[in-house]
């Protein structure tokens, strides 16, 4: 699968984190919307190619739409959703992953756009879109965490934000690299594994002579 066109499913959860925290509360609602804007273009050029809408890309769309919309109806939630927006946006994304997991695992859309058809329905396919899937849950569900705690860290001294500045980096930006670095390299490694679903299993048509000779 292409993992350029996994890591662009995150942009709009690399833009609304930019803007949300480098420009400070009052501008959620701008990050938000970036962000949606962001989301909406990516599900926009997958309609164009002909391709269906990633997860990644819908799940972006309505986080931060609600999040956006959220801050301007309630501007007391402004505060509150610049602490902890980036939280809830990830953990979103976690839950509708682990969620679809029994149903389409998020990198089969990926998968099948260089597997060929014929393959998407063995059970190796499914069962390899399934553990890369779970994984990235994993990662993408400790990633929430580590903003969760930065957002703690920082609310717990509210008056010292050059201190907060360390814990800011590792766990809103070096945990979630680390993490997703770790996501990348086991999903290169278990969909190079020669018993991965390159290979049809037996009985299926294309495992079946085809009664021609050379």
């Amino acid at each position: 699968m292409s993992m350029l066109k996994v890591f662009a499913g995150f942009v709009p959860w690399i833009v609304f984190s930019l803007v949300a925290t480098r420009t400070g509360t009052g501008a959620v609602a701008t990050a938000g919307f970036l962000a949606f804007l962001v989301a909406a273009a990516f599900i926009l050029r997958s309609v164009l190619r002909g391709e269906s809408p990633k997860v990644l890309e819908v799940t972006g769309a309505v986080a931060f739409a609600g999040i956006a919309v959220a801050s301007l109806v309630d501007p007391r939630a402004d505060a509150f959703l610049a602490a902890y927006g980036r939280s809830i946006a990830t953990w979103t994304l976690a839950v509708v992953i682990f969620a679809m997991l029994p149903i389409m695992p998020f990198t089969e859309q990926y998968a099948r756009e260089s597997v060929p058809k014929e393959f998407w329905h063995t059970e190796r396919f499914r069962s390899v879109n399934r553990r890369i899937s779970a994984a990235w849950g994993v990662a993408i569900a400790s990633t929430g965490v580590g903003h969760l705690v930065a957002s703690l860290l920082r609310s717990a001294e509210p008056g010292t934000t050059v201190p907060s500045r360390p814990l800011d980096l590792v766990f809103n930006w070096v945990l979630p690299i680390a993490l997703i670095w770790w996501a990348v390299r086991y999903t290169n490694r278990l969909s190079k594994r020669p018993d991965d679903t390159t290979r049809p299993g037996p009985g299926h048509p294309a495992e079946r002579p085809s009664g021609r000779t050379a």
